[in-house]
């Protein structure tokens, strides 16, 4: 019998996740406390970033010590990170999306402050919240040795990996950042989501994979930030761009790519195109 997910440590994390993200909202309330400019066009860093940064750690390193904790994981070898007073066996594959359910959350709804502060405040916490917990969940039962469960919980992790890289596309894209920090920044979220996708695929060399779908999509926003488009919008474009690129990579891997799913993702994506620019022009 599988074991059932230890669902008191993992409400525990969530809870001191979201009041961490509390504490980092209102204070986000004045950004320029404590704002660090690096000078010439860099972008500032603020608390508010620092604290998250944080909270990514928290978050974590408890999801390392849940997932270690799986007895699926008892057998198997670990990467091993060498600190200068101890040995430590981690888990960093598992790290991706609890770091980014809680930079994504944030990223994307402090952009909504200035209209609805109340609001946009309590659906960073709920939104940040459940999809941490969910991520924990779905992950645990990853692991778990009845296929058809493991791989339901991978499909809910696919479908969060997807919003997750909407949100942080739509919020570097409204920065209005140069181009070269907007590349940047989307290339290292495409790399890291685009890995979680592709790490269940069979095959190696995935970090590679991973690598160059981040550097198109870096590639991708270059032309895009002469788009006067709202930042939903081209937040849309980046994540049609980057579903089509891993599921067409993802299914050739798995050794089901044809030419009819080649078609069908042409026309969705064509699909979506046109509504897209329809939707900015129209």
């Amino acid at each position: 019998m599988s074991p059932f997910p230890r669902y008191d440590r993992m409400v525990s994390l969530v809870l001191i996740v979201v009041l961490g993200l509390a504490v980092v909202l209102w204070i986000d309330i004045n950004p320029n406390i404590l704002l660090a400019r690096l000078g010439g066009d860099l972008p500032p860093i603020t608390v508010s970033w620092v604290l998250i940064a944080a909270l990514v750690i928290i978050a974590s390193a408890g999801t390392d010590l849940l997932v270690r904790s799986h007895p699926q994981m008892q057998a198997r070898t670990l990467p091993t990170l060498h600190l200068p007073f101890a040995s430590l066996e981690v888990v960093p594959d598992f790290w991706i999306l609890p770091s980014f359910s809680i930079i994504g959350s944030f990223a994307f709804f402090r952009l909504f402050s200035p209209g609805l502060p109340g609001a946009a405040f309590v659906l960073a916490l709920i939104v940040a919240g459940g999809l941490l917990l969910t991520v924990l969940v779905a992950q645990h039962y990853t692991l778990d040795r009845h296929a058809d469960v493991s791989q339901r919980a991978r499909l809910v992790l696919q479908v969060i990996t997807y919003l997750l890289a909407f949100a942080c596309f739509s919020a570097v894209y409204a920065t209005g950042f140069r181009t070269l920090y907007g590349a940047v920044l989307v290339a290292a979220a495409g790399t890291f989501l685009a890995y979680e996708l592709l790490r269940w695929a069979p095959g190696r060399g995935m970090i590679r994979l991973a690598l160059i779908i981040g550097l198109v999509m870096g590639e991708v926003i270059w032309p895009l930030n002469y788009w006067p488009a709202p930042f939903l919008t081209g937040g849309t474009l980046l994540l049609i761009i980057f579903y089509t690129i891993t599921s067409m990579l993802i299914h050739y891997l798995a050794g089901t790519l044809q030419r009819r799913l080649l078609i069908e993702y042409g026309m969705l994506s064509s699909a979506l195109l046109a509504v897209v620019i329809y939707a900015t022009f129209g």
